[in-house]
């Protein structure tokens, strides 16, 4: 190992690649919601490439702080921002795995008017036509508020959910976008 390799850097670079472990795990024991029937809003492409774009990159960046270093003049200071990146990718690796098992938990899934997803351990359904009103928020959701005060946040990056926008819209006779 390199000279700049101390015990709290260690222990930070460590963690991080523990918590994209814990977030891989989650992932993989997160139920699918797949019925016969009814269509599934899942994470997308975008979601996936995040994931594991983010932690590759955090793991070979990992790789080269460890065991490649840099014979600059300035190989501290390069170090330092190595490790700026590696925990920063780190994080937003994990905490795409962790949402990538947020989606795959909800299990939004939609068959005719009827639209159904769990929510705070609880199987809510709605019918598409009770659609009261839409705000896009700042994280890029779509707050999708129905007339009993249910609230859904739909992400139109999700595998299906620009099809379920769509028969949302023709169902409540309203754009969502």
């Amino acid at each position: 190992m390199q000279g700049h390799v101390t015990p709290l850097p260690l222990t930070l670079v460590a963690a991080v690649h523990g918590a994209c472990l814990l977030a891989l795990i989650a992932v993989l024991r997160a139920p699918t919601a797949l019925v016969p029937g009814w269509r599934v809003v899942g994470p997308g492409g975008t979601h996936w490439f995040c994931f594991l774009g983010c932690w590759a990159f955090a793991t070979l960046v990992s790789w080269v702080w460890l065991f490649v270093g840099s014979a600059r003049h300035d190989a501290e200071a390069q170090m330092r921002w190595a490790l700026l990146l590696i925990l920063a990718f780190g994080i937003g690796a994990a905490a795409s795995g962790f949402y990538i098992t947020e989606l795959r938990r909800k299990g939004l899934r939609w068959r005719g008017r009827m639209m159904r997803w769990r929510e705070r351990g609880r199987d809510l359904v709605q019918d598409m036509a009770d659609l009261d009103g839409v705000r896009h928020a700042l994280s890029g959701l779509f707050h999708l508020r129905f007339r009993d005060g249910t609230i859904l946040k739909l992400d139109l990056y999700a595998r299906n959910a620009e099809d379920l926008a769509v028969a949302i819209s023709e169902q409540a006779g309203r754009d969502l976008y």
